[in-house]
């Protein structure tokens, strides 16, 4: 196993919780990353916003030792304080920039240029884990809507400007790579991203689909998500017998508003709410005992709830947006349609159902597909590229 002997600052837009007995806690889809990354170099110092009081969201134990936080201070605010927060945040790249060798950005994030610029080390790196090119047309008409699309418009820029610094540019999808490519006019690298363990995949079992398919959704509970075309789809005649769940943080009016769509349609019956789950078995045994895994999102990065459902030997349905064809073949390791489609997500089910070869097939190079992918072998593949960069 390679190691990376350098100080390493890593900058995302998770939030961390200290505890009282100086517990680091994050969102489990950075943590483990940061705990399998943790071995491999010599030290990790956490760029990232920090909440006073924990969340079920920050459900992941740092456990490593040579993992530090420097707070970026509380996240969100009153836009009054925005001018002191981005001071603030400055003074904290900087005096972290004396404690390390290399930044590495997981973007996009909201103040990746701030940090980048503040932060005075020679060896940088931007890992791109969300596709470009999902940004929304329109602004909501809020001011902090247009403000979020006014800085949505700004990220192409800021990376063009980091990669023309001798930025090494990384992306978690072949196809992201070739989006970094394409925007700077450089190199960039596949480094994929994971969340799963390897001695969490389930024992490999390709169960037969029900009469009744039980469907699963697992992610944020908003409509760039696709919910309204899932639950549209469970009300075509082909999917009369379809059952849903669906797990996952949700909007409280965007959720009202499924809710009534799903009344509105006669199929809340068959639409069971569940809300977060806790990362880890919790979680997994939903993918464990649904017949199909449904993602119909209009953009995405590469979501790492695709390789948690391979990894339970949960058949996946995706939309054919973001990384996700760079990594994820048709009819091979699952299903890709269109977004924004309930009739292709029928279709692709009942396809599913109908064909118990192609079932079986997807499910068992989905696993295999997966088991290249774990979390501590995406760590070491990104040291790896680091190594051959720096050392």
């Amino acid at each position: 196993m390679n190691r990376l002997q350098k100080r390493v600052l890593v900058h995302h837009h998770a939030v961390a919780h200290i505890d009282k007995g100086g517990i680091i806690w994050l969102p489990s889809f950075i943590g483990r990353w940061i705990d399998a990354l943790a071995p491999l170099v010599g030290e990790i110092g956490l760029l990232l916003h920090q909440s006073t009081i924990r969340t079920p969201r920050q459900d992941e134990q740092v456990r490593a030792s040579n993992v530090r936080l420097w707070s970026l201070g509380e996240p969100g605010g009153s836009s009054l304080l925005w001018l002191e927060r981005i001071k603030r945040m400055r003074r904290v790249c900087r005096a972290a920039s004396s404690a390390a060798d290399v930044l590495l950005i997981r973007g996009v994030t909201p103040h990746q240029q701030i940090v980048w610029n503040a932060t005075q080390v020679n060896r940088k790196a931007y890992l791109l884990v969300g596709s470009l090119k999902g940004n929304r047309l329109l602004p909501q008409l809020s001011p902090m809507g247009i403000y979020g699309w006014v800085r949505t418009k700004l990220r192409p820029r800021q990376i063009r400007y980091m990669a023309k610094r001798d930025t090494l540019m990384l992306a978690n999808s072949p196809v992201l790579a070739t989006e970094l490519r394409q925007l700077t006019g450089g190199p960039a690298t596949f480094v994929p991203t994971n969340s799963i363990r390897a001695s969490e995949f389930a024992p490999f079992d390709c169960r037969p689909i029900g009469a009744k398919p039980h469907l699963l959704y697992c992610g944020r509970v908003t409509a760039e998500k696709g919910i309204r075309e899932l639950i549209e789809a469970l009300a075509l005649p082909a999917a009369q017998n379809y059952e849903l769940e669906i797990v996952g943080p949700a909007i409280s009016q965007e959720q009202a508003s499924f809710v009534a769509l799903a009344h509105q349609l006669g199929v809340s019956s068959r639409v069971t709410w569940h809300g977060p789950v806790s990362y880890g078995h919790a979680l997994f045994r939903f993918f464990q005992r649904a017949d199909i895994f449904v993602l119909p999102s209009y953009h995405e990065g590469f979501p790492h709830v695709i390789w948690e459902a391979a990894a339970n030997c949960c058949p996946v349905i995706a939309t054919r947006v973001g990384g996700i064809p760079g990594l994820w073949t048709h009819d091979t390791h699952g299903m890709l349609i269109a977004p924004r489609s309930a009739e292709e997500i029928v279709r692709a089910v009942n396809r599913l159902q109908a064909d118990s070869d192609l079932h079986e097939k997807i499910v068992k190079n989905a696993y295999l597909h997966a088991q290249e992918y774990d979390v501590e072998a995406c760590a070491e593949r990104l040291v790896e590229v680091l190594i051959e960069t720096w050392n």
